[in-house]
């Protein structure tokens, strides 16, 4: 199989979309974690009052 190099640098462009793309999601969802724990120490709880 011969890879020219028009096609090799196609299936560069490809990886790094696809590589840029996941690294957006892992920092999206690090973000919504570090959001819901901030936002969880913000509400009183009240299990605690109960008690």
């Amino acid at each position: 199989m011969f890879l020219d190099m028009h096609t090799f640098l196609i299936s560069l462009d490809i990886m790094w979309k696809g590589m840029v793309g996941i690294f957006a999601v892992i920092l999206i969802i690090t973000f919504l974690v570090m959001f819901i724990q901030w936002f969880e120490k913000k509400l009183p709880n009240k299990s605690s009052k109960e008690e």
